[in-house]
């Protein structure tokens, strides 16, 4: 595809577009079909949404939620994972068109307000940041630690105390 080819995404079907619940103010950005499972990955103002092929809403979860998305060109895979490191990250399979991607980066900067990291004693990094839920603007505070890192250790905890304080202060809360 050349640099200035428009890639055409797909009209969502009714039935998706009525299954996706929207707050007064949010609309529909962008979606796709799922290549394995034939459900629609569903991107509003607010929220991501997967919506089954019968066209039932199966999850949505406000932006905050989403950590990350990665965009696998080679295996044509989306994946979302969660800062609630319990919860399965979201992974698609998407052939079609589409501006998923583009939307899915740019509505996850949107809710990023600020950000801070630092490294653990086993070298691991955490992550503190206030993030807003873009539905109802309120800011609320994450921390994203990998696997293996106890943000209740004293010493992980004291930190994560410290980098939160100064973004509360740089943000006014």
């Amino acid at each position: 595809m050349g640099l200035f080819d428009r890639r055409r995404a797909a009209a969502l079907p009714r039935t998706v577009k009525d299954a996706v619940p929207l707050a007064s103010g949010e609309r529909v950005l962008s979606g796709v079909a799922d290549d394995t499972t034939g459900g629609w990955v569903v991107a509003t103002t607010y929220h991501l949404a997967f919506v089954s092929p019968e066209g039932e809403l199966q999850w949505i979860r406000p932006w905050h939620e989403a950590e990350a998305g990665t965009w696998q060109a080679d295996a044509s895979l989306l994946t979302v994972t969660w800062v609630d490191r319990r919860v399965r990250p979201g992974q698609w399979r998407i052939t079609e068109p589409t501006t998923l991607q583009q939307t899915l980066r740019e509505r996850l900067q949107a809710s990023v307000v600020t950000a801070d990291e630092f490294r653990t004693p086993g070298r691991k990094t955490v992550r503190v940041v206030i993030r807003q839920d873009l539905g109802e603007g309120v800011l609320r505070e994450q921390v994203v630690a990998p696997r293996g890192v106890e943000v209740t250790d004293p010493e992980v905890a004291a930190e994560v105390a410290r980098r939160l304080a100064r973004l509360r202060h740089e943000v006014g809360l």
